[in-house]
């Protein structure tokens, strides 16, 4: 379930922006990570499938940003808003800004769980499995209770650090694909950049 938006985030604007402008600048870079997340999940980078899994992060996030402000709407005074249209602008965009944080995440463990399930993950696993049994102090007992456990925690470990590398690994594949000049946004909320954050929908 969507969470309503709050009436101010915790963390300081960046210099010379407005409140809405920060969460605008900070939910564009959430956006593109959340993208990138859904990219890595494709095997072959090469494949225009990764680039679609970018576009779906997008629509997803605007689709849950557009629910949170919807229900947002619903136990909110109309006339409040109406009244103060800095005010509205800064919750919208902070509901843009928390919808894209989850999604972040989100992305982040269903890329991890993929990348756990590799070849190079289980390869990995095995061995710490059958390195923490081999411990001296396991040998006589390298199928007790004990010994199990210690080795399907190493397993574990190991499987989690081979999937993090290989992450970072087509991150960076990632961002060297989509390397390029880009256009430089105004931090002005009025700017054609901005103003879908400075005039949100439904009102």
């Amino acid at each position: 379930m969507s969470r309503a938006p709050k009436a101010a985030s915790t963390a300081s604007p960046a210099a010379g922006l407005c409140e809405a402008c920060d969460h605008l600048r900070q939910t564009q870079a959430l956006i593109g990570e959340a993208g990138l997340l859904a990219a890595a999940r494709v095997a072959d980078l090469s494949d225009p499938a990764s680039n679609a899994a970018a576009a779906e992060a997008r629509t997803a996030i605007e689709d849950s940003t557009a629910a949170a402000w919807q229900e947002f709407l619903e136990i909110t005074d109309v006339a409040t808003l109406e009244a103060d249209p800095q005010a509205t602008a800064d919750a919208y965009a902070f509901t843009a800004f928390q919808s894209a944080q989850q999604a972040v995440g989100t992305y982040q463990d269903d890329v991890l769980a993929v990348l756990r399930r590799t070849p190079e993950a289980e390869a990995e696993a095995r061995r710490a499995y059958r390195a923490e049994q081999g411990r001296p102090w396991f040998q006589h007992h390298p199928t007790g209770a004990d010994a199990v456990a210690a080795a399907t925690n190493a397993a574990d470990t190991a499987r989690e650090r081979v999937a993090e590398h290989l992450l970072a690994a087509r991150l960076k594949q990632l961002h060297e694909q989509s390397a390029g000049p880009r256009r430089a946004r105004s931090s002005c909320p009025t700017s054609p950049d901005a103003r879908w954050t400075a005039t949100p929908p439904g009102r």
